[in-house]
C-alpha cells in the first residue's frame, strides 16, 4: 500500500495514482478521511474519483465502492471501462462495486428518504475490513432532492459520522462552485479534510482544464492552479513540486554547428541553457535549430525534435540541401523526430505530449519548432514556462524557434513571451535592398557570456551554412549582390591604386638606377681626373727639378767662362 509517513503535525496520505496531483499534495489524499472534488459540469470530478478508486483497489487489494447519485450502474461501468485502467476485470472479480444510489421518485414524494440504508449496504459489502476507497459521486444531486435544508444537513451529518466510523478514504464529488453560499455545499466542503477544485474553460474553440487544492487540513500543498488533461490513461497533471530542487548549472560550451556563430557567442551555448531562434517565416530558424541537433548527435548525444509546422520527413529532406544530414542520426536512434503537424489541441495538451516524449526518449537536447504554435494566452505562457523549467531541471539544452511579432516601430517580441524566459535570443531577419531579400542574424541577448553585437549575414548554400560580416559603407548596410558589386568595385579600385603605386615605384627605381649609374660614371671620371692630376703634378715637379738643374748648370758654365776672360786680358 502506497502511504506516506506523516511528518509531525501532518496527516498520513495515500496515493491517487495521478502522479502530478500526488506531487502537489506531497503524497495524495488523507487516509481515513473525506475529500471533496468540486467543480462545474465536465470539469473532471468523476474521472478524478474513478481513477483514484481504481488505483487504491490495485494498491491494496481491498474492495472499492462507487456510489452514483446521477448515473445508472451500466453508465458508470461504461465510463470506467473506457479508460486504460483494466477496470472491467476488477469489476467482474468483485473488487469494485458499483452502487446505484439514485432515490426512487415514489420514496422522494413520500418524504421518507434517507441514506442510512445505503450506507449500511456499503459497510456490509466491504466487510470484514475497511474498503480501499469509497466514492459518493454527485452528492449534490441527492441533496437537492431532499425537501428542506434541515433534511440536507441531516443527511450530511449521517455521512460525516459514517466516514469517521469507516476509517477509509472517502471521495465526495459535488457539482458546485466555491462561494455559491448554498447551505449543503458549504457544509459538505467544511466536513471534507481535502477540497480539490476543478474547472473547465474554453478559448479559441479549445477546452482547457485546471485544478487547485482549495483546502488541505494538516498538510502542506501547492496552492496555485495547475493544468491537467484527460487522456486514455485518465487525468494527467503536470505539477510543480513544492519542494525546491537545485537546477544543474554547467560551464561546458556546446557548438551550434556553425563556427562563426560559436565565435559570436564566445564559444557556443552553455549546456543546459535555453535558446530562442526568432524571426519571420523563411529566415532559416528551423535550419539553424536542426544544425545544432546535427552537431550534438555527431558527438553521440541523444536529441529530440518536436515538429509542428512540417513533418519530420519534410524537415530531413529540406535541411539536407544545406549539408545537414539528419537521416543517419534518426536511423541510429540518437535523434527522435516527433511530428505534431495539424494537431488541434490546447497548450496544456501540447506541453504534456512534449514532456511525455522527453520522458520516453530521455534526450540531452531538445528542439521545439516552432514554440509559437502556443498562443499568447496565459495558459500558453505557463505551458512554455513549465517546459523550459522541466528541461532545466533535467539539465537538457533546449532550443526554441518562434515567429516574431512586431509591436510598434522597432520593438519586437516573440509569441508566448518566450524571449523573456530564454537564456539566449538569436534573432533572424530580412534585409531588402536593391531588389534582393537577404538574411541577417543578430544576437539580442546571451546571459552570462560576452557576445557579438554585430549583425551578420546568414548564407545558405549546398556547401553548408556560414555567417559573413555585413558590409557597411557611408552608413549603409550592404548584403547580397549589392555587397558583391561594392566589394568588387572596391577591389578594382584597390587594384588600380596598387598598379599605379607599383608603376610609380618602378619609375623611381629606374631613376635611382640611373642616378646610381651616373654617380658611378662620375666617380670613374673623378678617379681618372685625380690620377691625371697626380701625373701632372709629378710632371710639374720633374720639370721644375730639371729646370733647376739646367739653371744651375748654366750658372756654373757662366762662372767658368768669366774667369778665363779675365786671365786673358791681364796677360796682354
Amino acid at each position: 500500500m502506497t502511504q506516506t509517513t506523516p511528518a509531525p503535525g501532518t496527516c498520513s496520505k495515500v496515493a491517487t495514482g495521478i502522479a502530478g496531483f500526488d506531487i502537489m499534495t506531497g503524497g495524495g489524499l488523507p487516509t481515513g478521511r473525506a475529500s471533496a472534488a468540486i467543480g462545474t459540469a465536465g470539469a473532471g470530478k468523476t474521472v478524478f474519483a474513478m481513477q483514484t478508486l481504481v488505483h487504491r483497489v490495485r494498491e491494496t487489494g481491498s474492495v472499492g465502492v462507487f456510489v452514483s447519485f446521477e448515473q445508472s450502474v451500466e453508465g458508470v461501468i461504461s465510463d470506467m471501462t473506457s479508460f486504460d485502467w483494466n477496470a472491467r476485470a476488477l469489476i467482474e472479480s468483485g473488487k469494485i462495486l458499483v452502487v446505484d444510489g439514485r432515490p426512487q421518485p415514489d420514496i422522494l414524494h413520500s418524504g421518507a428518504f434517507d441514506i442510512v440504508g445505503l450506507l449500511a449496504m456499503v459497510r456490509g459489502a466491504t466487510e470484514p475490513g475497511p474498503p480501499a476507497c469509497v466514492v459518493f459521486d454527485g452528492l449534490d444531486t441527492l441533496l437537492t432532492m431532499l425537501p428542506s435544508p434541515n433534511a440536507q444537513r441531516g443527511e450530511l451529518l449521517r455521512l460525516q459520522d459514517f466516514v469517521e466510523r469507516l476509517g477509509s478514504t472517502i471521495i465526495l464529488t459535488i457539482k458546485a462552485t466555491l462561494g455559491s453560499n448554498t447551505g449543503f455545499e458549504e457544509m459538505g466542503l467544511y466536513m471534507a479534510d481535502c477540497v480539490i477544485e476543478l474547472t473547465r474553460d474554453a478559448e479559441d474553440a479549445l477546452s482547457s482544464r485546471s485544478l487547485r487544492i482549495q483546502k488541505y487540513r494538516s498538510s502542506n500543498h501547492v496552492q496555485g492552479w495547475m493544468p491537467f488533461i484527460m487522456m486514455a490513461q485518465g487525468i494527467e497533471v503536470e505539477a510543480i513540486d513544492a519542494r525546491p530542487k537545485a537546477m544543474p548549472v554547467s560551464d561546458e560550451r556546446l557548438s551550434t554547428g556553425i563556427d562563426r556563430l560559436d565565435e559570436m557567442l564566445s564559444g557556443g551555448l552553455y549546456r543546459g541553457s535555453s535558446t530562442l531562434l526568432s524571426g519571420a517565416p523563411g529566415t532559416a530558424k528551423t535550419t539553424l535549430g536542426t544544425r545544432f541537433l546535427d552537431a550534438v548527435c555527431r558527438h553521440g548525444e541523444r536529441a529530440l525534435c518536436i515538429c509542428f509546422d512540417e513533418s519530420p520527413e519534410e524537415i530531413v529532406r529540406n535541411v539536407n540541401s544545406v549539408g545537414t544530414k539528419l537521416a543517419p542520426h534518426v536511423t541510429s536512434g540518437l535523434l527522435r523526430m516527433h511530428g505534431m503537424v495539424d494537431r488541434s489541441a490546447g497548450p496544456d495538451e501540447f506541453a504534456h505530449e512534449i514532456a511525455n516524449q522527453i520522458r520516453l526518449h530521455r534526450p540531452r537536447h531538445v528542439l521545439i519548432d516552432p514554440v509559437s504554435i502556443f498562443t499568447n494566452s496565459l495558459p500558453a505562457q505557463n505551458a512554455v514556462r513549465r517546459l523550459i523549467q522541466l528541461c532545466k531541471r533535467e539539465g537538457i539544452t533546449v532550443v526554441l524557434t518562434s515567429l516574431i511579432e512586431r509591436i510598434s516601430g522597432d520593438v519586437e517580441s516573440s509569441r508566448s513571451y518566450v524571449s523573456t524566459l530564454c537564456d539566449n535570443w538569436i534573432h533572424l531577419s530580412y534585409v531588402i535592398n536593391g531588389g534582393e531579400r537577404n538574411r541577417a542574424l543578430t544576437i539580442v541577448k546571451s546571459r552570462g557570456t560576452a557576445h557579438s553585437n554585430q549583425v551578420g549575414e546568414l548564407l545558405l548554400g549546398n556547401g553548408g551554412i556560414s555567417i559573413a560580416d555585413v558590409y557597411t559603407e557611408d552608413g549603409a548596410v550592404l548584403m547580397g549582390s549589392l555587397r558583391w558589386q561594392r566589394e568588387r568595385a572596391n577591389r578594382r579600385a584597390i587594384q588600380i591604386a596598387e598598379d599605379e603605386a607599383m608603376q610609380r615605384q618602378r619609375d623611381v627605381e629606374r631613376s635611382v638606377d640611373e642616378l646610381a649609374r651616373r654617380i658611378a660614371d662620375l666617380n670613374s671620371e673623378l678617379t681618372a681626373r685625380e690620377n691625371e692630376l697626380e701625373i701632372l703634378r709629378g710632371q710639374a715637379v720633374e720639370v721644375e727639378r730639371s729646370e733647376t738643374a739646367r739653371r744651375a748648370s748654366m750658372s756654373k758654365r757662366r762662372a767658368f767662362g768669366a774667369s778665363s776672360n779675365e786671365d786673358a786680358t791681364g796677360a796682354r
